[in-house]
């Protein structure tokens, strides 16, 4: 019996001591969480819950948060690297690539500059430099295979016009017989006239006649102008068909307008000037021009040429001011041009190409090389043209190097540069 509670002792007081190892491995939560045994057991599961919880978060922490932190780093070393080409909005171009944009740099100087009046007019043949093609006779027209802009020579044909079929017959045949038998008769009157004859004044009327007839059929143009298909109608100088003002077929008079002819060699362009710039007028000493749909602007002192007339009094509110220059064959007389009419002038200017300057959302500027392969963008004041010049007021300063040819090549070079670190999405 002894033995029997002492075995039954010793395995009691080993049930405790094994309870008492399971409340001390759990110690920290059922101290925490109450006394009860039924809400310790329930705790120590959530704990254990808790703590898997725990390493799964950690271990989300561990390949989440430090991959993402990679991925920053990268982007971070990235933006390390745009910063370092393009520092304060630099644009870095090799050498090699600014000769293939055919980049180039101007140092900006100071400098004289006319002042300007921006105007419109239109280019014209200069006096004597043109002619109007009329028809010797009535009748119906014939076009040379001609258009307008086709070159003509001195004497070439026009147009042939025939009578034949109409009432009064073929008018050259008719003038060349009245000539012919005219020509004659005062040639027999002339040599009577030697053997006394006739008399002085029947010889006269006899030269009167023949002078007479000589003329009409010199005014259809002669023997030159005679052909199987009526009068030849020539061109009275070489040039250029400027405009043709009849149709093929149609029926003219005698002094109809046929087509006009430009030598071309020389040119007028007439600006027409609103008259509260009158008082400016005097001071005008040259031009620019530029025509209609071309980007080319010419100098009329350029091609040789100057002011002939201003003046001197407003038709409908606009003042005329003429030039006269030499033409190299690439103005058309007759097209529009938009005219920069130069008055006196203004010293120390700074002035840069028009094509020097880009404009982005109405904010002009121009791109400055502060080192051999790197470029700033710098938005500068503009003050007046001249088409081919414009006048920086601020942003620019003396020695600064300008972009002065393919700005717009640098512009989309720094539109086109992707940073590093940029590729990936966020």
């Amino acid at each position: 019996m002894k033995n029997t509670i002492a075995k039954t002792a010793a395995i009691l007081m080993a049930f405790c001591a094994i309870m008492g190892g399971c409340r001390n491995q759990s110690g920290p939560e059922s101290h925490d969480n109450g006394s009860a045994e039924t809400g310790t057991h329930v705790h120590e599961h959530e704990s254990h819950d808790h703590e898997g919880h725990d390493h799964e978060h950690e271990g989300h922490s561990h390949d989440s948060h430090e991959g993402h932190d990679h991925e920053h780093e990268g982007h971070n070393h990235g933006i390390e690297e745009a910063s370092h080409e393009h520092h304060d909005g630099e644009i870095e171009i090799s050498h090699g690539r600014q000769r293939e944009l055919g980049i180039e740099v101007s140092p900006a100087t100071a400098g004289e500059f006319s002042g300007i009046i921006k105007v419109t007019g239109q280019i014209e043949p200069a006096t004597g430099d043109e002619a109007t093609v009329v028809a010797r006779s009535a009748g119906t027209v014939s076009l040379a295979s001609l258009s307008e802009g086709s070159q003509v020579q001195k004497g070439g044909r026009i147009a042939t016009i025939s009578s034949k079929g109409l009432g009064g017959g073929d008018q050259l045949a008719k003038a060349k017989i009245a000539y012919e038998t005219a020509k004659k008769e005062y040639e027999r009157d002339l040599q009577l006239n030697k053997d006394d004859i006739v008399s002085e004044s029947h010889l006269d009327q006899s030269k009167l006649a023949y002078e007479q007839a000589k003329a009409e059929y010199d005014a259809l143009g002669g023997d030159a102008a005679a052909s199987s298909d009526g009068i030849t109608v020539v061109s009275p100088l070489g040039g250029y068909i400027t405009g043709i003002l009849v149709d093929n077929g149609s029926f003219v008079e005698t002094g109809t307008p046929i087509a006009t002819v430009s030598q071309n060699r020389r040119l007028r362009i007439r600006a027409d000037v609103p008259e509260r710039y009158f008082k400016e007028l005097q001071s005008v000493h040259d031009a620019n021009f530029r025509t209609a749909g071309s980007d080319e602007v010419w100098s009329v002192s350029g091609l040789g040429g100057k002011v002939v007339s201003k003046g001197k009094s407003s038709g409908g509110g606009y003042i005329p001011v003429t030039f006269e220059f030499g033409n190299r064959g690439e103005i058309v007389s007759g097209s529009y041009a938009d005219i920069f009419l130069k008055t006196s002038e203004r010293s120390n200017c700074i002035t840069v190409p028009v094509e020097a300057l880009v404009e982005d959302q109405g904010v002009i500027s121009v791109f400055i090389r502060h080192e051999p392969e790197c470029f700033v963008k710098r938005e500068v004041k503009t003050g007046q043209t001249d088409g081919s010049r414009t006048v920086i007021l601020q942003g620019v300063n003396e020695g600064d190097e300008v972009v002065v040819k393919g700005a717009m090549s640098v512009k989309l070079s720094s539109v086109s540069a992707v940073p590093a670190g940029h590729t990936h999405n966020h």
